[in-house]
């Protein structure tokens, strides 16, 4: 995670300006995109008869600018007379060096596509955007592995083992007894249904690797669901027999309140309220219940900050270090024989939160102390908090504490006596499920992962390994976190109810540009980041050449994706309903260096994100310095508030926003630019590494980093109902061939080359059609089921 207060300055500057948001707005947002960039380009596209000469005429213009002459020549080839012409064109430009490397893209896709009718393929079947997944052979060895088994038994299916440590060790065995070498095929291991309580993690090493021809498959027996579960069941509730707890509760419920002795049911580790990855947490039929808190809903803030620390950023802002502050309500005053008190609150940004332990309750002054540590970036007045772990706060229906003293559970059910048929558990095991370090070609499929404290699943190293079809759920960490090694892919997981994100996922060498091939493909990922409500997005993506495609990502307070690195590839995903609770975000994020290019975010639909206090919420959002980013083909619905369009950009340059769909949106692109003179700054630090090998050479355009600050190319884009269409562009954008749309608008217009080409409002736009049939997951025998999750997906 980076977190670095310069980052906001956006917030800053867009805040405390002279004169107020709205008069600079007013003053700075031009109703229409700004005039085109090469008006040649422009009056040939929307040209009659002579529209291809003129086109070429453009493409073949020394003096245009090389994003003009590309523009211009995909036109032509769109014009050309033949098919032969056209094809002619687009090799010319697949093969120019100078052109930006997405639309020389473009024209190997078009090439591709016209070249489909002739290979007898359907045409854009979306298959071609598809992770080839490995093809297994027959096994030379199968193993059987189910909740009844025992691990001194052979491992066949009517003696299976009972443990997939125990399948482990007896592939080892296998292996052993065969010289060293797997069987021809490789080994199955099949897992069947029911519960595996976990105790310790499932580890692979070097040693336990399979091969292309002969991989280590790990998966669950057809129709069945084994289950690895790191929660211990609750069966029996009675009332609070202890008169001073029950005293502490609300007289309405203090009778409904039920109790649970954890220790009689082996739990002796209690955890810790809220340090992550130690917190337990008490689910009924598999819903998360609520750690007693309040407010009951949404949050309080903070009074008068009375810490001595104190500092101004920016010099408007003033705010302390230390960790004291008046609250303004009285009900914390009833709070002062509360043991451990934690409050959760965005202190000092909106983007940024943390839980606090409270030392002291000053009832008479209305005073919280906090202990320390204290906050990372200190507190100021106003801010939003809530507090948690108290039990006279115990008294909405759902709402649970623990006793660590005691080992006692509280939980208050719903009336009636439906509840006593629930199942209840509470997670206690608080290490990842399974741990593969160095392993090669193993696979992981179809396994039910939840109740734990921590997280779900770690790779570190290796290559080629598939974890496919898995569910990962109910854990208080990340789902699946990956760490270096190489082609490893993620693949049909459904992710949710979790404290953290969903993968975390870093390969690839920076310094070398070396791409890891890491994917992440067809998973469904939704209410995460419940315990840590920042920077725990669906995916966070580093290092060099990664991809996420075909993911549905919603429910999230923050960002769905944090993007850092060089040429990742991001597309064909659904995000929607993102940003919920966090300000300053985008649906997917990118931070901080200049010198993170190459990355395309391409072809994916961003839906109702508009949330947002101060700044708002984007769909995408280059933020601070981010530079040479490709934004093609994306659809943005609803999208932007506040200050932030469907797409904003920070302080960077050389971003192409290309034959993007705005419809609905706050605003289509926002700017916050720098200037030249802070952008020379900013970047001083990355200099030297811009002047090597190998970044000059895959990034040429790095020899001008210093210059052009703030400049961005805006192509092709149509805009509908935006209620703004460019945000503080300064009018100094190259924009060409961008188009607006008053009226009704039928987005499938956007999937066909003809319907745009014929479209009056669309022709002169030169747009590429949009796969919109391919965005999002796909049927797969190895996806996992998403129905107990996916309620109100399209």
């Amino acid at each position: 995670m980076q977190i670095n207060p310069i980052r906001h300055v956006a917030f800053v500057v867009l805040w405390f300006v002279a004169g107020g948001i709205a008069d600079r707005l007013a003053a700075d947002a031009p109703q229409s995109p700004p005039a085109p960039e090469w008006p040649a380009l422009e009056s040939a596209a929307s040209g009659g008869a002579t529209r291809h000469e003129a086109l070429l005429a453009v493409a073949q213009d020394a003096a245009a600018p090389a994003h003009v002459r590309a523009l211009a020549l995909l036109g032509a080839a769109q014009t050309a007379g033949s098919a032969e012409e056209a094809a002619a064109l687009w090799d010319r430009l697949a093969a120019d060096a100078t052109a930006p490397q997405g639309y020389r893209d473009e024209a190997r896709r078009r090439m591709a596509g016209a070249q489909r009718p002739a290979q007898e393929l359907p045409a854009g079947d979306g298959v071609e955007y598809r992770t080839a997944l490995p093809v297994l052979p027959d096994p030379g060895a199968v193993l059987h592995v189910a909740p009844h088994g025992d691990d001194a038994a052979g491992g066949g299916e009517a003696a299976p083992l009972a443990t997939l440590a125990g399948a482990r060790n007896a592939v080892r065995k296998l292996r052993a007894d065969n010289g060293g070498a797997l069987p021809a095929g490789g080994v199955r291991i099949i897992i069947h249904g029911g519960t595996y309580s976990s105790s310790e993690t499932f580890t692979l090493t070097a040693e336990d690797s399979g091969t292309a021809a002969a991989p280590i498959v790990y998966e669950a027996a057809p129709g069945e669901t084994p289950i690895l579960t790191g929660g211990v069941r609750i069966d029996s509730w009675r009332p609070v027999s202890d008169a001073s707890i029950k005293e502490r509760l609300a007289a309405a419920v203090r009778d409904r309140v039920r109790e649970a002795d954890l220790t009689a049911l082996g739990v002796r580790d209690f955890g810790d309220a809220t340090d992550l990855r130690c917190v337990p947490e008490l689910f009924i039929d598999g819903v998360p219940q609520t750690l007693a808190r309040w407010p009951d809903e949404g949050f309080v803030t903070t009074g008068e900050i009375l810490g001595t620390d104190t500092f101004t950023v920016w010099g408007s802002i003033p705010g302390c270090r230390d960790g004291k502050f008046r609250y303004v309500e009285e009900r914390p005053g009833t709070w002062v024989d509360e043991p451990d008190v934690r409050l959760y609150g965005y202190w000092f940004w909106d983007w940024y939160e943390e839980f606090q332990q409270v030392a002291g309750i000053d009832a008479d002054a209305r005073v919280f102390t906090l202990a320390k540590p204290y906050s990372h970036y200190g507190y100021r007045t106003g801010q939003r908090y809530r507090a948690v772990n108290v039990l006279r706060e115990l008294d909405c229906v759902g709402e649970w504490y623990l006793d660590r003293q005691r080992g006692r559970l509280y939980w208050l059910p719903p009336e009636g006596e439906a509840w006593t048929q629930a199942t209840a558990t509470v997670s206690v095991f608080a290490l990842p499920f399974v741990a593969w370090d160095n392993a090669e070609h193993v696979i992981l499929a179809g396994l039910t992962i939840e109740d734990g404290r921590g997280d779900g699943i770690h790779v570190r190293g290796g290559a080629h390994c598939v974890i496919a079809g898995c569910t990962l759920q109910r854990l208080g960490g990340d789902a699946v976190v990956v760490q270096g090694g190489r082609q490893h892919t993620v693949f049909g997981c459904t992710m949710h109810t979790l404290g953290c994100g969903g993968a975390r996922v870093a390969g690839g060498d920076r310094a070398t540009l070396s791409a890891a091939g890491h994917v992440i493909e067809n998973c469904f990922v939704a209410d995460i980041a419940r315990l840590k409500r920042t920077y725990a997005p669906a995916v966070h993506l580093d290092g060099c050449g990664n991809r996420i495609a075909h993911n549905h990502f919603e429910r999230i307070p923050s960002s769905a994706m944090r993007v850092e690195g060089n040429d990742h590839l991001i597309e064909l995903n659904v995000i929607r309903h993102v940003v919920q609770e966090s300000d300053d975000q985008g649906g997917i994020d990118m931070f901080g260096n200049p010198l993170y290019r190459g990355v395309v975010i391409r072809w994916n639909r961003w839906s109702d994100i508009t949330g947002g206090t101060h700044c708002g919420a984007a769909g995408v959002r280059l933020d601070d310095m981010i530079s040479g980013v490709t934004v093609h083909g994306n659809v943005f619905e609803r999208c932007g508030a506040v200050l932030f369009g469907g797409v904003q950009i920070h302080g960077g340059k050389e971003n192409v926003v290309d034959n993007n769909l705005f419809v609905d949106c706050f605003a289509g692109i926002s700017f916050s630019r720098w200037g030249e003179n802070r952008w020379r700054e900013g970047i001083a630090k990355f200099l030297p590494q811009a002047g090597t090998v190998p970044y000059i050479e895959r990034y040429p355009e790095l020899a001008r980093l210093t210059d052009d600050a703030d400049i961005n190319w805006v192509t092709r884009n149509v805009f509908v109902r935006c209620g703004e269409l460019f945000l503080r562009d300064g009018g100094i954008q190259r924009a060409a061939l961008n188009a607006t749309v008053a009226g009704a608008f039928d987005e499938r217009v956007m999937t066909d080359a003809a319907a745009i080409a014929g479209d009056p409002r669309l022709g002169a736009t030169l747009a590429a059609p949009i796969p919109l049939d391919a965005i999002g997951p796909y049927a797969h025998p190895w996806r996992a089921a998403t129905s107990n999750v996916l309620q109100g997906v399209r």
